[in-house]
């Protein structure tokens, strides 16, 4: 488990007092620690670190991690004439949820990516969190809140993870994982604080340089024609076969962006991409901290824009316009 301190130390309190919530809602970005904090959870309070097998072994423990909509037959048992689950995912929720503890503890059980929830999946477990098991505690993790229903939520008690440290990113991925330096270093950087995310930049090269690519198509726009700025935003939002694609170009412009603020404030021991040093310092040069400021907070906006699921041609061309076409001064070819 890296970074979350705070919720972390508060789930121990919680856990020592005997006063875990029935259920837990877990949000903040993809790929943060949402699903794996529950599950570092669930280890404590089934004891199950010595089980054979490990946690995801242990017969107190309920996760669903599929991809794909999480349907109602995945939680409640089917009524007469609907199909019956899929057996190799084991037991539905209320089914696993009747039943005694088989290590005579508690049970856990963990939606990842809980914005999966069809309506009548999401109506049964609204049903089964107004009277849960004694015992045992559910924990919903999902990084879009709003596709849940607010009487859902308002059943759970909120945990908000934010964004680790790029420092403790980069040691992680060295220490932990392997990774060397200069690689861990720029995956830390353009993860935007999710370690999930540091990890697949870090072990898939061809993740890495499409992300590097990205960048240079992105500053090859300024002096460029509004052609080339379209033409840009058109190959991410339409040829790109990976959904995350826009997101994903916005992540690395977006840390581009950050590093030219804190160059043009002065803080240039705050900057996280060192290899793009020369063009940060000549965009904080011809922008002023304004400019930057300006441009790294439209970049954030259309992020979100995206996250929550506007047409990503738009988005893109609304930010690269705004970017090099706005008001002056533009940045430098």
């Amino acid at each position: 488990m890296l970074g979350h301190e705070a919720a972390r130390a508060d789930l121990r309190r919680q856990l020592a007092a005997a006063r875990l919530s029935p259920a837990y809602w877990v949000t903040g970005p993809s790929q943060v620690g949402k699903t794996t904090l529950a599950l570092a959870l669930a280890e404590e309070y089934l004891g199950a670190a010595g089980w054979p097998g490990g946690l995801r072994s242990h017969p107190d423990l309920w996760l669903d991690d599929e991809e794909g909509t999480l349907r109602v037959e995945r939680i409640r048992r089917p009524g007469q004439g609907e199909p019956e689950g899929d057996p190799e995912q084991g037991p539905n929720l209320q089914h696993f949820l009747s039943l005694s503890s088989f290590a005579g503890g508690g049970k856990v059980a963990v939606l990842a990516r809980a914005e999966r929830l069809s309506e009548a999946a999401a109506n049964t477990m609204l049903r089964l969190l107004e009277e849960p098991p004694a015992g045992a505690t559910i924990w919903l993790c999902t990084s879009r809140p709003e596709a849940i229903p607010e009487t859902l939520r308002s059943r759970c008690q909120p945990l908000r993870l934010g964004p680790v440290g790029a420092g403790a990113v980069q040691s992680w991925l060295t220490s932990v994982r392997g990774v060397d330096g200069e690689r861990a270093r720029v995956a830390a950087a353009l993860s935007q604080g999710r370690p999930g995310r540091a990890l697949d930049l870090a072990t898939d090269p061809q993740l890495l340089e499409r992300t590097r690519g990205w960048l240079s198509s992105f500053l090859a726009c300024a002096g460029a024609p509004p052609g080339t700025w379209l033409e840009l935003s058109r190959d991410l939002a339409e040829r790109g076969s990976d959904p995350e694609l826009a997101r994903s170009a916005l992540r690395a412009w977006a840390s581009f962006l950050r590093d030219c603020c804190c160059l043009a404030a002065g803080a240039d021991q705050l900057a996280r991409w060192p290899e793009q040093g020369a063009a940060a310092g000549a965009w904080a040069g011809a922008l002023g901290l304004a400019g930057c400021a300006r441009r790294y907070d439209l970049a954030l906006d259309s992020l979100a824009r995206i996250v929550g699921h506007a047409t990503p041609r738009l988005v893109l061309d609304r930010f690269l316009l705004l970017t090099f076409g706005g008001p002056p001064p533009n940045p430098p070819a």
